[in-house]
């Protein structure tokens, strides 16, 4: 009786301790890439939505190849949040600014007898809010599929992949590491014309949607 009691007490305080370790806002972003690198001068925009357990941020964006495999991107845009009891923020709605860069370098480029491309993906994001911010700094890694519809190109590129992501900064109650499983599809629906979806779930749980231009 006294083993089971005591079994019960290490478990809750173990849900107690989950509980106050995603109590506050993560502020972590859809990545909305696939592991396929844009070929060198191509480049993309477009606008992108993400909504989060207790915020949602809106932000266009630019990627654009540099070659030998590698990608750049950039993101600007805004973020509002709903603080329930934050001990920076304070309580209620706020809005702040979201400034973003990352590099994305493919390892592995899907060939006749590779049926997967593999990328890793460095990233900062950084959100500011009431004088405060909240930096995040990922590592990922994505493998997505190639598959086409039609002979003139068009196609569907699932994607997916591991990411480690840490959080600092003068909003945030303490630093903080996090893991995150993300899953995406990207919709090409002419050669110049994308749209995606994509969910990213660990400490927090976040949906996004996004549509991109190429040339």
């Amino acid at each position: 009786m006294m083993k089971k009691t005591v079994t019960l007490f290490l478990f809750g305080l173990l849900l107690s301790g989950a509980g106050q370790a995603s109590a506050f806002v993560h502020f972590t972003q859809n990545e909305f890439t696939t592991a396929e690198s844009l070929d060198p001068g191509m480049t993309q925009t477009g606008v992108h939505f993400t909504l989060g357990e207790d915020y949602k941020s809106y932000y266009p964006a630019i990627r654009y190849g540099l070659g030998a495999l590698a990608e750049v991107g950039f993101k600007i845009g805004a973020t509002s949040a709903d603080f329930r009891d934050d001990v920076k923020f304070g309580t209620g709605d706020k809005v702040g600014a979201l400034i973003g860069v990352d590099l994305k370098y493919q390892l592995v480029k899907e060939t006749e007898g590779i049926p997967v491309d593999m990328a890793v993906d460095v990233g900062f994001d950084n959100t500011i809010m009431n004088s405060k911010n909240a930096s995040e700094v990922t590592f990922s890694t994505l493998v997505s599929k190639n598959i086409p519809l039609t002979e003139r190109g068009y196609k569907l590129t699932p994607y997916g992949g591991l990411e480690m992501s840490a959080i600092y900064g003068s909003g945030v109650p303490r630093n903080d590491t996090a893991f995150y499983v993300i899953a995406g599809l990207q919709w090409k629906l002419s050669e110049k014309f994308m749209f995606l979806l994509e969910y990213k779930g660990g400490d927090s749980n976040l949906g996004g949607v996004g549509i991109r231009f190429e040339y």
